[in-house]
């Protein structure tokens, strides 16, 4: 048997971290909002005669080769992918081929999505039936026992449902409002989103624990620019709802600056330089995905002016990477 999955990644637009447990606690009612898009991670599993378990990342060229599903080595270099297998426990063995095709480091949440296309896929060779939400959750506690530091879980849910998501956290757990759109707000932002990679980020997301601690701690400001960024979310999912996108591009701008506050090493002067000469072309709005520090940045610009602000990324070293907003998330086949 073949089953093959893949499932989207996403632009996080406002609101990052306040999916991230505890700080939705601490700063409650603020969503999460990003954009699931149609770069995919991919994942093919073929059962085995044997109960052998062979892992092939076509993007690291890398492979293992295990007996069973017991000798499975969570410390190797595929140790994520074989996690994922073993909570799963497929009673047969297998052959998995993964392929991401999106550069290292590029805070797209491309883990989060190949944990998504992988955990579809085992669920349905295993028959368990397993909801979304249930997927969501466990997935989030496998990858943080993983990369050893703390998750959000807006990733799981542009990865398993596509669209437009705000999501929204508190005691009772996550859950995705999705913000529908008509074609014409849908294709006006495909034309005016323009994304590029800037360079592997120098930081990593130990950033998450970094807020953690300086909100526990009362650290500087990190309280105050929490608060900020919890808002930024809410005016965000709003403006989305209002479908008024002549704001939108002053609200990418306004949680840029917050982010750039909450953490050291958010931005760099290169990261910077971009952003100016982008501006300059033409952009209304830039910001980095993700943690920050490098990785793939999301530049707003009206479509008469975007072919000149693509020029202008690319004259200072970024790479444009051509998408489309992924309506639709998980898919299995």
């Amino acid at each position: 048997m073949i089953i093959s999955a893949n499932a989207p990644t996403r632009i996080d637009l406002a609101g990052g971290a306040m999916d991230l447990f505890p700080l939705y606690l601490f700063e409650p009612d603020g969503p999460t909002v990003n954009i699931a898009i149609n770069l995919l991670t991919r994942v093919k599993i073929e059962t085995r005669k044997d109960e052998e378990i062979h892992l092939h990342s076509i993007d690291l060229n890398v492979r293992e080769e295990y007996k069973d599903i017991d000798s499975l080595n969570f410390e190797s270099e595929l140790g994520f992918i074989a996690r994922i297998i073993n909570f799963y426990r497929p009673k047969v063995g297998l052959n998995v081929t993964t392929e991401i095709g999106i550069p290292k480091g590029s805070g797209l949440g491309t883990s989060s999505s190949l944990l998504i296309s992988l955990s579809g896929a085992l669920n349905e060779l295993n028959k368990t039936g397993f909801t979304p939400q249930q997927i969501i959750d466990w997935g989030a506690n496998i990858e943080a026992q993983s990369i050893k530091v703390l998750t959000g879980k807006q990733d799981y849910f542009a990865a398993i449902y596509g669209g437009i998501n705000a999501v929204w956290s508190d005691v009772k757990g996550s859950r995705s409002e999705k913000i529908e759109l008509p074609e014409e707000a849908m294709e006006r932002l495909n034309e005016s989103i323009i994304l590029s990679f800037t360079g592997e980020p120098r930081f990593s997301g130990a950033t998450n624990w970094a807020l953690v601690k300086g909100y526990i701690d009362d650290i500087g400001d990190t309280r105050r620019f929490l608060k900020k960024l919890r808002d930024s979310g809410i005016r965000m999912r709003d403006c989305l709802l209002a479908q008024d996108l002549k704001k939108f591009p002053q609200l990418l701008n306004e949680e840029w600056e917050i982010r750039k506050n909450i953490a050291e090493g958010v931005t760099n002067p290169h990261i910077e330089e971009i952003i100016a000469e982008a501006k300059k072309a033409g952009a209304l709005a830039s910001k980095l995905c993700g943690a920050g520090g490098g990785g793939c940045m999301i530049t707003y610009a009206e479509p008469e002016n975007r072919e000149k602000v693509i020029k202008s990324l690319e004259d200072k070293g970024a790479k444009y990477m051509e998408f489309k907003i992924a309506r639709r998330g998980l898919s299995v086949s």
